[in-house]
């Protein structure tokens, strides 16, 4: 028999001062409560009930018990509540990933304005160029990771946060030295800086331009997970890349990096939230993933300039 329930019809007895009340409260029938109170003595092998036709009274072993219970329906009761709490507040522990670059330069900063209008929620970033791996969320204990790179897994949202601009960009020197190319199709030729970990074909660069799109196979010397890998090794004068322009958006306005192909634009890539898929949404990872979409709206974090580490 249900323990809970035999322990819950013992309660209800005793508050009430009848097995009829008891049972009624309860949607039970008198016989099923009694038995309940019954199967609980046999089980626990003492008297918790001393009966009679006018009274109940507990035995000291019925009042012991009695104290236990309660607490332990308070217990869950606490507990339950506390759940519910995290799908209609956000409170708790909201830990979460980023790549670095992105994190270090912009997300720092939409994290501490979301921690001051949030405070009974604790944030725990945390920034790594790693490639995803689905057990992460379990090891780990992630809420969210933020990504620009589409996961393509039915267990997890993918939730676009805000389009990032990438460009194609170089050194002066480096284009005085081999020369600045005018078509996609000159990058064949030269030495790129391959992003890797973004696409499922990273050396593949596409783009749209007079006339129409190009996909072009790149090589080159280095190749990185890093946007600020690859922007020094473009800044050193290695070779051509194509990183996100929050990475170089200082570099740019300043002419140590200049675009390349300026009449051939890159495609966009989102920033995602992604977060494992739930018949309810954590009201923490949903506040966050709302705050974020609001926060880069309001600033145009492509070119905008950024203290680079």
């Amino acid at each position: 028999m249900d323990r809970f329930r035999t322990m819950e019809s013992f309660v209800r007895v005793v508050r009430s001062g009848s097995f009829t009340i008891a049972a009624n409260q309860l949607g039970l029938s008198r016989a099923l409560v009694s038995r309940h109170v019954s199967d609980l003595e046999q089980r626990l092998g003492v008297r918790l009930l001393n009966r009679s036709t006018r009274s109940l009274n507990l035995t000291d072993e019925g009042r012991s018990y009695l104290d236990f219970c309660e607490q332990l329906f308070q217990d869950v009761e606490h507990k339950e509540r506390a759940i519910v709490q995290t799908r209609t507040e956000a409170v708790g522990t909201l830990k979460l990933t980023a790549p670095k670059s992105f994190g270090a330069m912009h997300l720092a900063d939409a994290i501490v304005a979301f921690a001051s209008v949030q405070p009974k929620l604790r944030v725990s970033l945390i920034l790594e160029d790693v490639s995803f791996r689905f057990g992460e969320f379990s090891e780990k204990g992630l809420d969210l990771a933020l990504r620009i790179t589409s996961v393509r897994n039915a267990s997890f949202v993918e939730e676009s946060i805000a389009p990032l601009e990438w460009v194609v960009c170089a050194a002066p020197d480096y284009l005085a030295r081999e020369g600045r190319p005018s078509a996609p199709a000159e990058l064949a030729s030269l030495a790129c800086l391959v992003h890797v970990n973004v696409l499922p074909s990273d050396h593949i660069w596409r783009f749209e331009g007079p006339k129409g799109n190009q996909s072009i196979k790149v090589t080159g010397a280095f190749m990185s997970n890093s946007a600020l890998a690859l922007r020094k090794a473009a800044l050193a004068g290695l070779g051509i890349a194509l990183v996100p322009r929050y990475s170089v958006a200082e570099d740019l306005a300043s002419g140590a990096l200049v675009a390349v192909l300026p009449r051939y634009k890159t495609v966009p890539r989102p920033l995602l939230a992604v977060y494992p898929r739930t018949p309810a949404v954590p009201q923490k990872v949903r506040i966050f993933a709302d705050f974020l979409k609001t926060w880069f709206a309001a600033r145009d974090v492509n070119r905008r300039s950024a203290r680079v580490p």
